[in-house]
């Protein structure tokens, strides 16, 4: 018995390696980061394991932006190119990346969530994957993503912000502001407010859209925060959400066919 379950713990590991790996004869794992973009200008493997590299780096990312930027390459590619990395990164699947590629490729903003995904702070990786991931799965529930990271200058903080996801549902628009907090994080009740009322001078600019403004919580915060974060989005009219981004979605479709 004691022999089988290493065994057992072997054969999961593989598994875990099947959609992101390949093996050489000798047994060494190669991540599969082989072009997704059908484009001819893609990047060979060699120079996506070198940007990974340098995206981990500090100030890296901003490095491998200005790199690109002298190639002139196609969207198509660019988003090619950060998806990889990611991939490289151990960031991301290659069995998401792909999907989500086919459905978000060209969508405004995209491409530059990509380019913050694979940097070297965690935290922000987490939050811009989540972005990726509840615009992704909008698209599979018939949202009609509009922009991810969108720039709106609200007239009330000191530099320009922006909405994390813009979403288009029937007549309705879906202003998403998203985080990725653990559950057991500090919640700064003055920066909610702020992205409250950024949200709220959202949906004033753009009336003209039926805007519903929307706070999500992929994790569900602390008891001693969620009666307050409720009660300030309550206040101000924002939805406030909590779930996983596909139990996000699915609140929002449930909130398109009842908000009138």
């Amino acid at each position: 018995m004691k022999k089988i379950i290493p065994l057992i713990l072997i054969f999961l590991f593989l598994g875990s390696f099947h959609a992101n790996a390949f093996w050489t004869s000798a047994g060494k794992a190669i991540i599969n980061i082989a072009k997704i973009s059908k484009s001819s200008k893609a990047l060979p493997d060699d120079e996506i394991i070198r940007f990974a590299k340098l995206a981990s780096e500090a100030n890296g990312t901003k490095r491998v932006g200005q790199t690109l930027g002298k190639l002139n390459l196609p969207n198509d590619v660019l988003e090619d190119i950060y998806m990889r990395i990611a991939i490289q990164q151990h960031k991301m699947s290659r069995k998401e990346a792909e999907a989500m590629f086919t459905r978000l490729t060209g969508t405004q903003g995209f491409r530059t969530t990509l380019g913050k995904v694979i940097g070297n702070n965690p935290a922000g990786t987490a939050g811009h994957l989540n972005e990726l991931r509840i615009a992704d799965n909008a698209t599979m529930h018939g949202f009609k993503v509009s922009g991810i990271g969108q720039k709106f200058v609200d007239g009330i903080k000191k530099a320009p912000t922006d909405i994390d996801i813009v979403l288009k549902k029937g007549n309705k628009t879906f202003a998403v502001e998203a985080k990725n907090y653990s559950s057991t994080t500090k919640i700064s009740m003055v920066k909610y407010r702020a992205d409250l009322d950024t949200l709220v001078q959202y949906r004033k600019v753009n009336s003209s859209d039926n805007v519903v403004p929307v706070f999500s919580f992929t994790h569900q915060p602390s008891p001693q925060h969620i009666k307050m974060l409720q009660y300030e989005a309550d206040k101000r009219g924002v939805q406030f959400i909590v779930g996983s981004p596909e139990e996000q979605i699915i609140q929002l479709k449930l909130l398109s066919e009842i908000l009138p």
